[in-house]
């Protein structure tokens, strides 16, 4: 399945030097609350137009300041409408409260009636699973989700360390995912958030068009939509993700893992048959990592191998 490879960027980024980072999307923080208007966000958005990128744009709400959606939405407005029908607009819902989802959709709603597409919303794994998100779900907007596995930075798109991808509920496909904040590309000095899109460059275009977002995601989804994506990560992160049941089993498995499958039936076929001894010595070569990693993967093999290490 093809993915696009999206950084997002603030002021913190300042002036990038795009055409030497290897990209295919940019989504730009435009916005925050009633009076903040990112001074590089016009910049940056004409650089990667030129660079012939698909685009997005970001309003970051401060709907615990007592705003109203409709004020902050209005505001986003007035300060993007030279992007609509250029970029997919989107809410990064991540202020301190984050508890009104009805606040949320208001926005959505509005931002749609004036852009003639969807919104997207960021937020945290947590965030999802934490509140009743059905509504907004259920009106085809779709969602950029964040998830990291570690603080540990990852160069240009490397995502053998990036752990499972979300798992949450309302959406049956996730649109982006948000992997790391300590992303690396070669041509920038610093941390970038880094996203993979699960879709192509005419998908993008579908959200920026004004087709429900779920139907964008509908015509690029090759895996089972719990799943949504060819999975990126190491075999030992799937194989672990395959033993919590984030991949179901037999057809579903096969399907969800694709070209990868193999592989990390494989190492679980030989965890289950191998002598303990070989699954010490593998152990300790760091082939089943660490602390629940390694008991998740090991899985029941995991007291009798852990025991002989721990006599050694």
């Amino acid at each position: 399945m093809a993915v696009l490879r999206v950084i997002d960027a603030s002021s913190h980024q300042g002036s990038m030097d795009q055409a030497a980072m290897d990209f295919d999307a940019l989504i730009v923080k435009a916005t925050e609350g009633t009076s903040y208007v990112n001074p590089y966000c016009d910049g940056e958005f004409q650089k990667a137009l030129a660079l012939g990128k698909k685009l997005g744009v970001y309003h970051f709400a401060r709907n615990v300041s007592g705003n109203s959606a409709q004020a902050e939405a209005d505001f986003f407005i007035q300060n993007t409408r030279q992007y609509i029908g250029k970029a997919i607009p989107v809410l990064d819902w991540e202020d301190t409260d984050p508890s009104d989802v009805a606040w949320a959709l208001g926005w959505l709603q509005r931002v749609e009636k004036a852009y003639g597409c969807k919104p997207l919303i960021y937020m945290s794994e947590s965030v999802v699973n934490r509140y009743d998100w059905s509504e907004a779900a259920a009106g085809g907007y779709g969602l950029w989700c964040a998830k990291y596995t570690d603080y540990i930075p990852d160069y240009n798109w490397d995502m053998a360390g990036a752990g499972p991808a979300p798992a949450v509920k309302w959406w049956s496909v996730t649109a982006l995912w948000q992997w790391t904040s300590v992303g690396r590309l070669d041509g920038h000095e610093g941390n970038l958030d880094c996203s993979v899109f699960y879709g192509d460059r005419g998908a993008w275009d579908k959200y920026v068009g004004g087709i429900d977002t779920m139907q964008a995601v509908d015509t690029v989804q090759e895996a089972p939509p719990a799943f949504g994506r060819v999975p990126l990560e190491s075999t030992l992160k799937l194989a672990e993700a395959v033993m919590r049941g984030v991949y179901g089993n037999g057809d579903e498995r096969r399907t969800a893992l694709g070209s990868r499958y193999s592989e990390v039936q494989d190492m679980i076929d030989h965890i289950a048959s191998a002598s303990v001894d070989t699954l010490v010595n593998e152990t300790l070569a760091g082939k089943y990592g660490n602390g629940e990693t390694r008991k998740t993967v090991l899985g029941a093999r995991y007291a009798a191998v852990q025991e002989q290490i721990n006599n050694q």
